[in-house]
């Protein structure tokens, strides 16, 4: 967030204008979630769902699949 509104606000002062800081900022807000999106990716089911595994451990069948019965 500061890199990037750093960078708008020296483009501000060097154009004279007054709309890069705010873009800037919203995009490096934009930058720092994904960064945290992809570091710790997505949250992981409760320990009593069903997550297509047996009891013991080993991965259950799918369906029937086209072709096969």
């Amino acid at each position: 967030m500061a890199v990037w509104g750093g960078g708008g606000w020296l483009l501000d002062r060097w154009l004279d204008t007054r709309v890069f800081f705010a873009v800037g900022v919203i995009l490096g807000v934009t930058v720092a979630i994904y960064v945290v999106v992809v570091k710790y990716g997505t949250v992981d089911p409760d320990p009593g769902s069903r997550t297509g595994t047996t009891p013991d451990g080993r991965r259950s069948r799918s369906g029937t699949q086209k072709g096969q019965r």
